[in-house]
C-alpha cells in the first residue's frame, strides 16, 4: 500500500472516530477521558497530515491507553507498518482483526476487508516460525518474546534466537536466519547433562582394560632388547675393569720389587703404564656399573608394562645410573 493512501485512510479513520465521540444535541456532557481522547485524535490527524508518522503513532498509543477500542489498535498497526516496525504491526493488526465485530452493512464490510488486507500485507513481508518444544517445557521465547508451542510466530527477516526453558531449569537454544516469505519449523531439544547417569543411579558402563590399554609389541621388544644389551655391555665393561685392575697391580708390583731405580727411564715408563691402567680400570668400572643399573631399570620397566597395563614406567637417567618411576 502506498504511504499516501495509508495516511489518507488513517486521517479519515481519525476524523470518523472523532465524529462518533462528539456529544450529540441534548446528550450528556462528555467525560474528561472522552475530551482527552478527542483532543489526541485531533492532534494525531494534524501530525498525519504533516507526515509526522512517529508523532501520530504516539498520539494513537496514548488514545489506546485511555480507550482500548479496536479502532485504536488498528490505527497503531497501520502506523507501525508505515514505520517498518513489522513485528509490532503484525501483533497490533492481529488484535485489530480479532477484536473487530462482524460487519452488518457495506461500510463495515469494506472496513473489515481492508483490515484483513493490511494484516496479510504485513505478514507477506515477514517470515513464519513454528516451534516444537521438548517435553517439560515451561516457557518458549523468540527474541525474548514469549510464544505458545506449536503456534505460528511471525518475525522480521534476519536472525532470531529461539529459547525453551524447562521446568527443572533445562535450556534449549537455536539460532534461525530467515528471509521474507519463509516458513520455518524449529525443533528444540534439551541437552542431556553429562552426569545424568550418576544422578539416575545407573552405573556408567566401563570399557574393559583391553579396550582402555593396548600393549605395544614393538615397545616390549625394544625394551627387552635394550635391557639385554645394556646388561651385556655392563658385564663386559666390568670384566674389562677387572683386567685393568690386574694390570695395574702387576705394574705396581714391578715398581715395588726394587729391580728398577726410581730415577731410571724404565721406572718412569712402568709408572706411566700403571697409572694409565688404573685410569682405564676406573672408567670401565663406572661405565659398567651405569650400564648394569640402566639395563636392570629398563628390564623392570618392561616387565611392569607387560604385567600391569594400567600403570606406566618412566626411566630417568642420571650421572651414576638411572631412576625408575612407576606411575599408577
Amino acid at each position: 500500500m502506498r504511504p499516501a493512501a495509508l495516511l489518507i485512510r488513517a486521517s479519515r479513520a481519525a476524523t470518523f472516530a472523532a465524529v462518533l465521540l462528539l456529544p450529540s444535541v441534548g446528550a450528556a456532557e462528555p467525560s474528561e477521558r472522552d475530551r482527552k481522547v478527542q483532543e489526541l485524535m485531533q492532534e494525531a490527524e494534524k501530525a498525519a497530515k504533516r507526515l509526522e508518522i512517529a508523532r501520530a503513532r504516539d498520539y494513537w498509543a496514548q488514545i489506546y491507553a485511555l480507550d482500548p477500542r479496536p479502532m485504536a489498535i488498528c490505527q497503531l498497526g497501520q502506523f507501525d507498518l508505515r514505520l517498518d516496525r513489522l513485528e509490532q504491526a503484525e501483533e497490533e493488526l492481529t488484535k485489530c482483526v480479532e477484536q473487530m465485530p462482524a460487519p452488518t452493512n457495506d461500510l463495515e464490510r469494506r472496513r473489515y476487508e481492508v483490515r484483513h488486507a493490511d494484516l496479510a500485507a504485513v505478514r507477506g513481508r515477514m517470515a513464519a516460525l513454528q516451534v516444537s518444544a521438548p517435553p517439560g517445557t515451561a516457557r518458549i521465547l523468540v527474541d525474548g518474546r514469549e510464544v505458545s508451542a506449536g503456534s505460528r510466530v511471525f518475525v522480521a527477516p534476519g536472525q532470531h534466537e529461539v529459547t525453551a526453558t524447562g521446568k527443572q531449569g533445562q535450556v534449549a537454544r537455536a539460532l534461525v536466519k530467515v528471509a521474507a516469505g519463509d516458513s520455518r519449523h524449529v525443533s528444540l531439544a534439551f541437552e542431556v547433562p553429562k552426569s545424568s547417569s550418576a544422578r539416575s543411579g545407573v552405573p556408567a558402563r566401563v570399557a574393559p582394560a583391553s579396550a582402555l590399554f593396548r600393549r605395544n609389541p614393538w615397545l616390549i621388544g625394544a625394551g627387552a632388547a635394550g635391557s639385554v644389551a645394556l646388561l651385556g655391555a655392563g658385564v663386559g665393561l666390568r670384566l674389562a675393569s677387572d683386567a685393568a685392575e690386574r694390570e695395574t697391580a702387576a705394574k705396581v708390583s714391578r715398581l715395588q720389587d726394587g729391580s728398577m731405580l726410581p730415577s731410571s727411564a724404565r721406572f718412569s715408563e712402568v709408572y706411566d703404564e700403571a697409572n694409565a691402567a688404573n685410569t682405564r680400570a676406573n672408567v670401565f668400572h663406572g661405565l659398567g656399573t651405569a650400564a648394569l643399573i640402566t639395563g636392570a631399570a629398563l628390564g623392570i620397566a618392561t616387565v611392569v608394562y607387560v604385567v600391569f597395563p594400567r600403570g606406566k614406567a618412566e626411566i630417568r637417567t642420571r650421572a651414576g645410573g638411572a631412576e625408575v618411576k612407576l606411575v599408577w
